[in-house]
């Protein structure tokens, strides 16, 4: 059959890729792979259509490379007749584009192939060669993936990770060790933190100290910003405690593990931050907008949602109720807020059904990412919630040495009573969580909701009432930090986070994303 093909006359496009499958890279870098289909070309006396296709995408999934999806439309259109590959395993690792690759050739779209390694011809027999080629490809891809995930399991139970730690660097057996200065310096960020210092003042003071990690592939430094810092003093890894998907592994167990904050210290951390940011309770029966997402840019603590109180037109405010703020200013108008975020939207989102099918195309990334922030979250509630039980316990011990009508037995029956309420906020918490990480996609918008919240928002939000407001706000943002004038800086949900990055959106250029 190749006898009937007149190879000089057809046109051929190189199609080369980098293979990002084999941990260990024994697949031909790409520049040998040029060089040897161009010799076979030679050899053939080919004509090879430049420039060459050079690939980095993964060709595990479909859909993942717009330059093979490109060469193919070329092909469909009279740009290229054949192809000439190192490997069929260049062309495709799964059977949606293998197949594809094959009903081209059965419509005489692809003319011909040439491959370094692998003998094609346009026969019944050649055909078949090449499915198994792709089968092949596939099965060799998939075991790999099962045996990399294995061999990450086995890694996480050794005190091992590929999640890289502040203050910490990995020996060359992967165990994590102090990071020299950055260490000491991650030490003295928890010592600050129990002493109740804000995270913007630990911030300013790791700055100003130098602390920055670098990342080994790009070279670049990473700094301890205030919504590193929010994570990180949740992270139990410090005291010893990796988390990692559905592991939890005691580092402590596993080899000679140096803590930048004891276990104790730790949970007393979770519990004194949680206390300082738990839902306030309000006597009025009003509904106040953007309750619990406003939080201080001085000392971190929620802020107060309440009307001004005095005799004039009354106005909504924020206001910051901790005894120990340095803000000057206690109080900020709520229309300030409001107006940054009718600016911020009146720019409008913009998405479309693409943005919308892109991005949960690549959720798989993010749920990872999203899960191990959960899990995180949910041992800091658990700490908490331990802490709680014990003074429970010990405050119930004590008031049994005081007579009922006791003013000190009153104090602790009422504080007990508010622990036991606490404890029950907490479990409910940690059970939101827990179906977080069961049902991942329960909270994912549809379709219509994501392009309607798109392009009506800032008109809804403007003319909704305060309900309305808040309820189309909490899809969109997850908080606000704010000084004594502005919004100084904000959180996005997802999936605005990643797509208003992708568009390169400049929102509030003067503004820091936390």
């Amino acid at each position: 059959m190749d006898n009937d093909i007149d190879l000089t006359k057809l046109k051929y496009v190189l199609y080369a890729r980098k293979s990002t499958d084999d941990p260990e890279r024994q697949v031909r870098s790409v520049e040998d792979q040029i060089a040897e289909c161009e010799h076979l070309a030679m050899r053939l006396g080919i004509h090879l259509v430049k420039p060459h296709i050079i690939e980095k995408k993964s060709a595990k999934r479909p859909g993942q490379r717009p330059l093979f999806k490109q060469m193919l439309n070329d092909i469909r259109k009279g740009v290229y007749d054949g192809i000439v590959a190192w490997n069929p395993d260049r062309l495709a690792r799964n059977m949606k584009e293998g197949g594809e690759i094959i009903d081209m050739v059965d419509e005489d779209l692809i003319k011909d192939m040439r491959f370094v390694t692998h003998h094609f011809s346009k026969d019944a027999n050649g055909k078949m060669l090449l499915g198994m080629a792709f089968v092949l490809s596939k099965q060799y891809s998939d075991k790999l993936s099962q045996d990399v995930t294995r061999g990450l399991h086995r890694k996480v139970e050794e005190g091992k990770s590929h999640i890289p730690k502040h203050g910490y660097i990995k020996d060359e057996e992967g165990l994590y060790r102090p990071d020299g200065r950055n260490f000491e310096l991650i030490c003295e960020a928890w010592a600050m933190r129990k002493e109740g210092t804000s995270l913007e003042q630990i911030e300013e003071y790791l700055d100003k100290e130098g602390y920055q990690r670098i990342i080994k592939t790009s070279g670049k430094p990473v700094k301890l910003t205030f919504k590193r810092l929010s994570d990180l003093f949740k992270d139990p890894f410090y005291y010893g405690l990796l988390i990692q998907g559905a592991k939890r592994i005691d580092l402590r167990e596993v080899y000679e593990f140096k803590q930048a904050v004891t276990e104790a210290d730790y949970n007393q951390i979770q519990q004194l931050f949680y206390n300082k940011t738990k839902p306030y309770r309000t006597r009025r029966l009003s509904f106040y907008p953007l309750k619990l997402m406003l939080k201080c840019s001085f000392c971190s603590s929620n802020m107060v949602i309440a009307p001004s109180t005095g005799s004039t037109k009354r106005y909504l405010n924020a206001r910051c109720d901790n005894k120990f703020c340095s803000r000057k200013k206690k109080s900020i108008r709520m229309i300030n807020v409001f107006n940054f975020i009718y600016d911020f939207l009146d720019k409008g989102l913009n998405f479309t059904v693409k943005d919308y099918n892109d991005y949960y195309k690549g959720m798989t990334t993010y749920s990872e990412a999203k899960q191990q922030k959960v899990q995180i979250e949910i041992h800091s509630k658990q700490a908490i919630l331990r802490n709680v039980d014990i003074e429970v316990r010990e405050r119930a011990l004590k008031i049994l040495d005081f007579e009922k009508s006791s003013t000190v037995r009153k104090i602790n029956e009422d504080k007990i009573a508010e622990l036991e309420d606490q404890k029950e906020q907490l479990k409910e918490q940690i059970a939101k969580l827990q179906q977080q990480i069961a049902e991942p996609e329960k909270d994912r918008l549809t379709l219509e909701e994501f392009l309607n919240l798109s392009k009506n928002a800032a008109t809804v939000v403007k003319s909704g009432d305060a309900s309305v407001k808040d309820q189309i706000c909490r899809l969109i943002f997850l908080n606000f930090t704010v000084d004594e004038a502005k919004v100084a800086s904000y959180q996005l949900k997802e999936p605005f986070t990643t797509l208003l990055k992708h568009h390169s959106l400049s929102f509030g250029r003067d503004l820091r994303k936390s």
